[in-house]
């Protein structure tokens, strides 16, 4: 794709760079060619004016298949460098344009207490569309973009960046700023005719909350919501639709959070301590409440588990855990392990607490120590697989704090590198893992699965692996060369810099470009740093 000169010279490459070398995705391992590179951001910006001035068709994004709380899989988008600054970059422009509610997002909290203000809010609806960023239509999105801004350079650019990321003329990769506001100003001409037709609605992303004075009017919202995501391509996911009274909705809204709470409360040393720390944001929320499709029967005392995924919080790996927070995280675990894992409680939201509770505990208790988390590492990564984020940083908490947790470690790595049950996704966090516990004189089974993982391992995986060895310092030079051409433009720079943490020279021998060279030197800078 070549950009003309009048749409480059309008476009922010800097900023978009500096922000793409600097933000992590907390559902996927560091990217620390990117994380060494945040420094060289203008540089990288001006090596890419350079690239966009010539037409360099590039793959799809490679895609890693990512596990979620007993909703199956979600499948995130690895693009290149060069694909991800542009993209920024093209709808940070387009952006400037759209109205101000589709480019700022309000707080998810103020988005679900608004319906209770509403004087039509006898009765609040919720539902939310089925795989939403998966199935959104390029050419409505370009007829949307079009008419809100008038870009049409930029426009046309980004439909065709799109369709080649994608592989296809639908959807967006998810988890990403860019997306997000692509996404809101797709669905905006749903709520606009919605509130056209007086119903009194309210979005984020593709949820919905429509607040109406009966139920059989909630059942008219309901169906007149589902034909207007209808004419976008679009359904609604009838297993997250509900309708519920005004008191009920309310309660909802905190009834999780109270249901962790009572688990506290039954421990008088704990007196209701509860986890609450700062939370990560999640486009889909996580249900476990039965299904009753668009009948608008309303429901009666049941939780709004969006708080499931609201309440998984940020990592905590670094030293600033107190007792109490220690006390807490312990309980959480205790809480796990005694739990029944029958199906019928598995499905239960009590299952849900307990796993929602485990994800904030598990880096708290590697911080502080606990190595009984390490016993039972391959079961929770079994029966709990979309908390792989979080068992990967107690490993890396519990290596820190000294060389009896890392001996253990390394034994445990062992065995888990002799299963065959997890995922590339769980692969790829445990081996990032092992990347970090500083290497024994030993030679363990797992540093063997690494070098076949590279060899042998998916791109994603393959390349994750070579950081890992590159920073464990193991040379294994010639296997990482040997995968390089495989493993493609999304995960090429990653396993070059795992490889010039072994072999300087081998990287130069087999640098194709100038971000390679760069790639190169912030890896010699961060070996001699280290």
């Amino acid at each position: 794709m070549v950009l003309a000169n009048a749409l480059l010279q309008r476009l922010d490459l800097d900023a978009a760079a500096a922000a793409e070398l600097s933000t992590t995705n907390r559902l996927m391992p560091r990217r620390w060619d990117r994380l060494a590179l945040v420094d060289r951001g203008p540089a990288i910006a001006g090596w890419l004016k350079g690239r966009y001035r010539r037409e360099r068709p590039g793959p799809p994004a490679s895609i890693v298949f990512v596990d979620k709380n007993r909703k199956g899989m979600r499948p995130i988008s690895e693009i290149s460098l060069e694909d991800r600054v542009l993209y920024r970059a093209l709808v940070t422009l387009i952006a400037e344009s759209l109205p101000q509610e589709l480019v700022n997002r309000p707080p998810i909290a103020t988005f679900r207490e608004s319906p209770l203000a509403s004087p039509n809010a006898r009765y609040i609806s919720k539902t939310d569309v089925s795989a939403y960023y998966e199935f959104l239509d390029h050419e409505l999105l370009h007829d949307e973009l079009l008419a809100q801004t008038g870009e049409a350079l930029a426009i046309e650019a980004l439909m065709v960046l799109l369709e080649r990321i994608m592989g296809r003329r639908v959807g967006l990769p998810q988890v990403h700023k860019a997306s997000d506001i692509l996404g809101d100003t797709y669905i905006a001409p749903a709520t606009r005719r919605l509130r056209r037709a007086g119903y009194d609605v309210y979005t984020f992303s593709d949820d919905f909350r429509i607040a109406t004075a009966s139920l059989g009017a909630a059942r008219n919202a309901l169906e007149a919501c589902a034909a207007e995501v209808r004419t976008l391509g679009l359904v609604l996911n009838e297993s997250k639709t509900y309708t519920y009274g005004k008191r009920n909705y309310r309660a909802s809204l905190t009834a999780f959070s109270d249901a962790e709470g009572r688990l506290f409360d039954e421990d008088t040393e704990l007196d209701g301590l509860r986890l609450f720390f700062e939370s990560d944001y999640s486009d889909e929320d996580e249900s476990v409440e039965p299904p009753l499709g668009l009948s608008g029967s309303e429901i009666e005392g049941v939780a709004d588990t969006d708080a499931i995924q609201e309440s998984h919080t940020k990592d905590r790996t670094d030293d600033a855990v107190d007792e109490a927070q220690v006390r807490a995280a312990t309980r959480a675990w205790e809480l796990w392990l005694e739990e029944d894992e029958s199906d019928e409680v598995q499905s239960s939201q009590d299952a849900a607490i307990t796993e929602s509770l485990l994800s904030r505990s598990l880096p708290i208790l590697g911080t502080a120590g606990n190595t009984q988390p390490l016993e039972y590492m391959s079961a929770v990564l079994r029966f709990e697989p979309a908390l792989t984020p979080q068992a990967a940083k107690y490993l890396v908490a519990l290596g820190a704090t000294g060389k009896a947790a890392r001996t253990a470690i390394r034994v445990q790595l062992d065995a888990l590198s002799r299963e065959e049950n997890f995922s590339t996704w769980q692969k790829m966090w445990l081996v990032d893992a092992a990347g970090s516990i500083r290497r024994s004189t030993t030679q363990h089974e797992h540093y063997a699965w690494l070098v076949e993982s590279v060899r042998e391992g998916a791109p994603a995986l393959a390349a994750t692996a070579a950081a890992a060895l590159g920073r464990l310092g193991l040379s294994e030079e010639l296997v990482v060369v040997g995968a390089l051409d495989r493993v493609g433009p999304s995960w090429r720079p990653l396993m070059l810099w795992g490889l010039a943490l072994m072999d300087e020279s081998q990287a130069e021998a087999n640098r194709e470009d100038r971000l390679d060279q760069m790639v190169i030197e912030v890896a010699r800078s961060w070996f001699q740093q280290s």
